[in-house]
């Protein structure tokens, strides 16, 4: 079950972690989790008069230097030209094909190349640009998980749960008063209206 959160702008929920803008630069960096988020409505990006409901994903990576810095948010999907698709490719060196579960990727070591980049609302955010193998002979050098407290990302996310009640249809029976308002007149009689 995916957790949401409720986004304060009016703009969908907040898929990722609340997290201060990373430094610029090229990381050996862990995965520490992988957030999916399910059910997602937001107005199109083409289209913003229409909604549409997506599945996305996102990584968390602790840096050596101790920074913690999401991706952006990935539609899930294992077509060959979705963003996860291509960022899993990078960084497994093989397509992972359908049936693959992105939370075998906690614990595992990458580089990283990160980005600050400034919003259309002026809010500035760090991008991961790339994410690649450790090289060869640097594995030893990866952050350990454990090095990193991720208990506060949790506390700070709100849960929110969603009901969704559907209503079905039901049949109302006429009152006395309206079944004979209602009913016809008998012959030489004039109706209420």
């Amino acid at each position: 079950m995916a957790i949401l959160q409720q986004s304060t702008s009016g703009e969908g929920p907040i898929t990722g972690w609340p997290l201060e803008p990373a430094r610029p630069g090229q990381y050996l960096a862990v995965c520490l989790d992988v957030k999916d988020s399910f059910g997602i409505q937001r107005p199109k990006y083409e289209d913003p008069s229409q909604i549409e409901t997506l599945d996305v994903c996102r990584f968390l990576f602790g840096t050596q230097d101790g920074q913690i810095i999401q991706t952006g948010e990935m539609k899930i999907s294992a077509h060959e030209k979705s963003k996860l698709t291509s960022v899993l490719t990078s960084w497994l060196g093989s397509a992972p094909g359908a049936g693959f579960d992105t939370e075998s990727l906690r614990g595992k070591g990458a580089m990283i190349n990160v980005v600050q980049k400034t919003s259309q609302k002026g809010r500035t955010y760090s991008d991961i640009t790339s994410v690649t193998p450790v090289m060869a002979g640097m594995e030893a050098q990866v952050p350990q998980p454990s090095n990193f407290d991720t208990s506060l990302l949790a506390s700070v996310t709100p849960q929110v749960t969603t009901q969704v009640t559907v209503e079905q249809p039901q049949t109302v029976q006429a009152q006395p008063a309206q079944a004979q308002m209602f009913s016809q007149p008998a012959s030489g009689q004039k109706g209420p209206f």
